[in-house]
C-alpha cells in the first residue's frame, strides 16, 4: 500500500487537473455572456451577488474534509488503511453534523431576514429572491459532501479520478443552467439546476470511489473521538481559507455593490474572472503535486520534497508571466468581445488584475505545498485577517476609485500573502540552499543538453 513518487500518476494527476481547469475557465467564460445576454445587466448582478453564498458555506465543513485528506494521504503511503478508515469515518461525521446546523440557520435567515437585507430589483421579486437563496443554499451545503469522496481518491493515489469526476460534475450542472437560461427560464430553474445536478454528481462519486477503492469504507462504524481531536488544529486553521477567500473573491464584489451599484458588480467579476483563470492555469501542477508531496513528507523522501517545489515554482512562472502582460494590454478587448460589447472594464482596472496574477502564482503554489503537509496554521491565520480586511478596504477605494478601488484591494491582500508565504515556506517546505542546489542542477542538466546538441550538430556540419 506504501506508495513512492510515481511521475505516470503525476503526469495523469497534472493531466486531470488541466482538464478540471480547462472546464472551469469554459464554464466562466460561458456563463458570463450568457447569462447577462439573456437575463439583463440588473438581473445578473443580482445573480452573481446571491451566487456567492454557495462560497461562504465552503466553510461549514470546518475544514474537515481537506485536514482528513492530507492525513489519509500520509497514512496510506505508509500502508495504515485501517487508520485511514478511521479518519475518513470521523471526518465525514463532522462534515454531515455541520452541515445539518449550517442548513438550518441559514435556511432560518433566508426566510427571516426583512426584504431591506436583500438587493433591490424590478425585474426580481423578493419571492424568487428567497426561492432562488434557499437553493443555492442547500446547493452549497451538497458540494461539501463530496469533498470527503475527493480525499478517498487522493489518499489511494487516485487524484485523477476524483479530478475527472468534480470536473465533470461542475460541467454537467453549468450547461444545465446554460440550457434553462437559453430556454427562457430565471435564476430560480438555474438554482434548481444546479441543485439536481449536484445530487446526480454525488451519487455517481459514491459508485466510482467504491468500485475503485474497496478497502475504504463508507460509513461512520468506525468513527472515533480521538481522531476528530487530532484533525482539529489543522481543520480549523484550514477554515481560514475558504472564509478568506470567498471575503476577498465575493466579499470585495458585495463591497463594490454596496459602495456603488449592482450594475457596477459584473465589470469587476467579469474582469477578475478572466485574472482567475491564469492563476487557475498556474496551479495546474500544484494540485496534481500535493497528493505526491504529502506523501514524501510522510516517508521522509527530502530529494523529492524539493524537487516537487521547484518543478511547482517553475511551472507557475512560465504560466503567469505571459498571462499577466497579455491581461494588462489586452484585458478590456478581451473582455468586451468575450461578452460582446455588455460588459468593458477601464484600463486601470486590467492592469491592477494582472498584478495580482503574478503575484498570486508566486504564492498560491507555496500555499497548496505547505497546505499539503497540514502544518499551514502559521500562515492560515495572516491570511485570514489579511483577506476579511480587503471588504472594508474595498468598499472604502471603490467609493473613492470606482471599479478600480475593489481590485487594488486583492492586490494589496497578495502583496501582503507573497512576504507571508515566503517566510513560512522556507520554515515548512524548504531551506534556500535546498532549493538552490536543485536550480543549480536544473541549470547543469540543461546546460550538459545544450552543449551536447552543439557537439552533435558540429559533427554533422564537418560531415557536410
Amino acid at each position: 500500500m506504501g506508495r513512492s513518487l510515481n511521475f505516470r500518476r503525476l503526469g495523469l494527476g497534472v493531466a486531470a487537473n488541466a482538464y478540471d481547469k480547462l472546464v472551469i475557465a469554459g464554464i466562466q467564460l460561458l456563463l458570463v455572456p450568457v447569462l447577462a445576454l439573456h437575463w439583463g445587466i440588473e438581473v445578473y448582478g443580482t445573480w452573481v451577488l446571491l451566487s456567492t453564498i454557495p462560497s461562504f458555506l465552503s466553510a461549514s465543513d470546518l475544514g474537515f474534509a481537506s485536514a482528513a485528506g492530507t492525513r489519509m494521504t500520509m497514512l496510506a503511503s505508509r500502508g495504515e488503511t485501517e487508520e485511514v478508515v478511521r479518519v475518513f469515518q470521523s471526518a465525514w461525521v463532522v462534515v454531515l453534523a455541520s452541515s445539518a446546523i449550517v442548513s438550518i440557520v441559514a435556511l432560518a435567515a433566508v426566510w427571516l431576514l426583512p426584504a431591506e437585507f436583500y438587493p433591490a430589483s424590478t425585474e426580481f421579486s423578493l419571492g424568487e429572491i428567497r426561492w432562488t437563496l434557499s437553493l443555492l443554499v442547500v446547493y452549497g451545503i451538497l458540494c461539501l459532501q463530496g469533498s470527503i469522496f475527493v480525499a478517498g481518491f487522493r489518499c489511494a493515489g487516485l487524484f485523477a479520478v476524483g479530478a475527472f469526476c468534480v470536473a465533470n460534475t461542475v460541467l454537467f450542472e453549468n450547461l444545465s443552467v446554460v440550457a434553462l437560461v437559453v430556454f427562457g427560464c430565471g435564476p430560480v430553474y438555474a438554482a434548481v439546476a444546479l441543485l439536481l445536478s449536484r445530487c446526480l454528481a454525488l451519487v455517481v462519486q459514491n459508485v466510482v470511489l467504491r468500485a475503485k477503492v474497496p478497502w475504504l469504507r463508507i460509513g461512520f462504524s468506525e468513527a472515533r473521538r480521538a481522531e476528530v481531536r487530532d484533525l482539529w488544529g489543522p481543520a480549523i486553521a484550514l477554515l481560514a481559507f475558504p472564509i478568506g477567500q470567498a471575503s476577498y473573491l465575493q466579499g470585495t464584489a458585495l463591497a463594490l455593490g454596496a459602495a456603488t451599484s449592482a450594475a457596477i458588480v459584473p465589470l469587476f467579476t467579469a474582469t477578475r474572472t478572466l485574472s482567475r483563470v491564469g492563476l487557475q492555469l498556474a496551479q495546474l501542477l500544484t494540485h496534481a503535486t500535493m497528493p505526491e508531496f504529502s506523501a514524501a513528507v510522510a516517508r521522509k523522501d527530502d530529494k523529492a520534497r524539493v524537487a516537487m517545489v521547484g518543478m511547482v515554482l517553475i511551472t507557475a512562472f512560465l504560466i503567469v508571466v505571459p498571462f499577466s502582460i497579455v491581461l494588462s494590454v489586452f484585458g478590456p478587448e478581451i473582455v468586451a468581445a468575450w461578452t460582446r460589447g455588455v460588459i468593458r472594464p477601464p484600463q486601470d482596472l486590467a492592469l491592477v488584475m494582472a498584478a495580482t496574477v503574478l503575484l498570486g502564482g508566486f504564492w498560491n503554489p507555496l500555499a497548496s505545498l505547505i497546505i499539503a503537509t497540514n502544518r499551514h496554521a502559521s500562515f492560515a491565520y495572516p491570511f485570514l485577517v489579511f483577506a476579511v480586511a480587503t471588504i472594508p478596504l474595498s468598499y472604502v477605494a471603490s467609493l473613492w476609485l470606482g471599479v478600480t478601488g475593489a481590485g487594488l484591494s486583492i492586490l494589496a491582500l497578495d502583496i501582503c500573502m507573497c512576504v507571508v508565504t515566503m517566510r513560512k515556506g522556507h520554515t515548512a517546505l524548504f531551506q534556500v540552499h535546498e532549493l538552490s542546489q536543485f536550480f543549480n542542477g536544473l541549470k547543469l542538466k540543461v546546460g550538459l543538453k545544450l552543449n551536447a546538441r552543439r557537439v552533435k550538430a558540429g559533427r554533422h556540419s564537418n560531415r557536410m
